[in-house]
């Protein structure tokens, strides 16, 4: 689930001949009188080659003065005065200078038939005052378009200060994707802060967000208490060319909070509270009026609704489709990738199952369960945990080629062996087990003797695991049963357990006799951490 500057420039001035220069002087001389005609490389040079002044011929008797003689060397061609200049030379030791002269004046012209002109993006003010983000002005200067608004990658060109629709007052840039960027606003009507996503101004990229614009609408319809845990939508409108999504402003996202841990993740019970907002999120997408598929489901994609509490929310839908109305193979961020999509085999809503599975795992650890650097690596790196992908899902894989061979006469299936001669443990070898740390107090022993994380808490994190991660999407847990299972029972160890009661909660909206306006807050019984700043709270981890 992160160019086109590098890959508009590379080699660009491969495309010239290095003739060029010589072809411009041709030119440049032709058309000229009859007298300057002379000196073009059409009709031969006048001088062969310079005499001294003393050998000069006589005209009517008389030697040429001293004035004579420097109006004819003004006239001799350039490449007669300095050697330096001479084609031979140019296109030889000087040749590297000669391509990238012959770069700049094709990019001059590429620039000047845009049309857009180049604005420098300094911190110093411009014509309309306001500040404008990005490199300083003695930088290259980035080329514009869309009437001066956008840069070369389709991108809103971000100005701190300018309001939208005489409304949202831009305050700075959140960040940045595929899809376009995201800042952050002041909403003056309703005296609020805001993020809105700006998408770029190019049709595929439209048409998807008009998908993403629609899944949230329906989502929010469903939701109008806000409780499951989806990110709303407050409105969206046309900006310029670029359609603009705003929302809700939410906090860190869950990478962040395992960055601030120094990758050594957070408690088994705050990983439980995440687990249960988000198998009852996926519970709610589930739902026959809905049935979406999020499709990019990731630590990035989970946001903190404010940092000193574990409430949570997914965001970004840019991906995301309706159970029968799939749209790309390529889907995923390569990490939470399902066996299903690497293999391509049609895939449902149990992908989001598969990728929560690795999450939580993450959350805990601190690092990610599966981190190949291709396709090929994740799904050995699969394997070297959960062993071979059964028979039957590999006869209906597409791409089982890709990882595979089908070993004649017998009917099943080897690995391939890799090609950068990279080793694996033997399928299965790396065992959940022990990445857990389920009999050694937890990863690396981090949570020895720490109460919450008792052997028997780790077994029962194992298991829901385990089954997150099922090969077979056909019997892999849903969330409903996932909110039933024994990781989210409240024990008397535990005393109140929140997430205990977001599991429950969420079943009974969702899934038995209550309406959907039984399940309580985002946050139920969650207890406000004291912080300053912006960092997490120390203890925010061992909840």
């Amino acid at each position: 689930m992160d160019g086109s500057n590098g890959a508009k420039q590379a080699d660009s001035w491969h495309k010239h001949e290095p003739f060029m220069m010589v072809e411009k002087q041709k030119n440049k001389n032709h058309g000229q009188g009859s007298q300057d005609s002379n000196f073009g490389f059409g009709g031969g040079p006048l001088y062969g080659r310079l005499v001294a002044e003393d050998q000069l011929p006589m005209v009517g008797g008389v030697a040429p003065v001293h004035a004579d003689i420097h109006a004819m060397q003004a006239r001799i061609p350039p490449h007669f005065r300095d050697p330096s200049t001479a084609p031979l030379r140019k296109l030889s030791v000087d040749l590297i200078k000669t391509y990238k002269f012959i770069n700049e004046v094709y990019y001059a012209k590429k620039k000047k038939r845009a049309g857009g002109g180049a604005v420098g993006l300094s911190s110093q003010p411009q014509n309309n005052g306001a500040p404008v983000e990005g490199p300083v002005a003695n930088k290259k200067e980035r080329r514009v378009y869309n009437d001066g608004h956008d840069d070369d990658n389709h991108d809103y060109i971000i100005r701190s200060g300018e309001k939208f629709l005489d409304r949202y007052e831009i305050i700075s840039l959140l960040g940045k994707g595929s899809f376009g960027q995201v800042v952050k606003a002041r909403d003056e009507e309703e005296d609020c802060y805001v993020a809105i996503k700006i998408i770029k101004n190019k049709k595929p990229f439209l048409n998807q967000a008009q998908i993403e614009v629609r899944l949230l609408e329906m989502m929010n319809r469903a939701d109008v208490d806000n409780k499951y845990y989806i990110v709303k939508l407050k409105r969206h409108f046309m900006w310029r060319n670029h359609l603009c999504l705003v929302f809700e402003l939410l906090s860190y996202n869950l990478y962040d909070l395992i960055r601030n841990t120094n990758f050594k993740g957070v408690s088994l019970n705050l990983t439980r509270k995440f687990a249960a907002q988000l198998c009852t999120a996926l519970l709610f997408l589930s739902t026959p009026d809905l049935s979406i598929i999020h499709c990019d489901l990731k630590p990035e994609n989970i946001l903190l609704c404010n940092p000193k509490r574990s409430a949570i929310k997914i965001v970004d839908f840019g991906s995301s489709c309706q159970l029968g109305q799939r749209i790309y193979q390529y889907i995923q961020s390569r990490f939470y990738r399902s066996p299903e999509v690497l293999l391509g085999i049609p895939y449902d809503l149990a992908i989001d199952m598969w990728s929560l599975g690795c999450i939580l795992v993450e959350m805990h650890t601190g690092e990610p369960l599966f981190s190949g650097t291709n396709e090929v690596d994740q799904m050995n790196k699969i394997i070297e945990v959960l062993g071979m992908p059964p028979k039957h899902i590999l006869d209906q894989a597409q791409k089982a080629h890709k990882y595979f061979d089908k070993l004649p006469g017998v009917d099943s299936y080897t690995l391939k062996k890799p090609k950068d001669a990279k080793k694996y443990r033997n399928p299965g070898g790396r065992r959940l087990h022990d990445i857990l740390g389920v009999e050694t107090g937890g990863p690396y022993a981090r949570r020895l003797g720490e109460p919450g994380h008792s052997v028997s808490d780790y077994l029962k994190f194992k298991d829901l695991i385990v089954r997150m991660l099922d090969y077979d999407p056909k019997t892999r847990i849903t969330p409903y049963y996932a909110l039933q299972h024994n990781f989210f029972k409240r024990t008397s160890e535990e005393g109140t357990n929140t997430a205990s009661g977001i599991a429950q909660a969420g079943l009974h909206s969702l899934g038995a006799s209550p309406p959907f306006n039984s399940l309580p807050s985002n946050n139920p019984g969650d207890t406000n951490v004291q912080s300053s700043g912006n960092t997490f709270p120390t203890h925010f981890y061992a909840r």
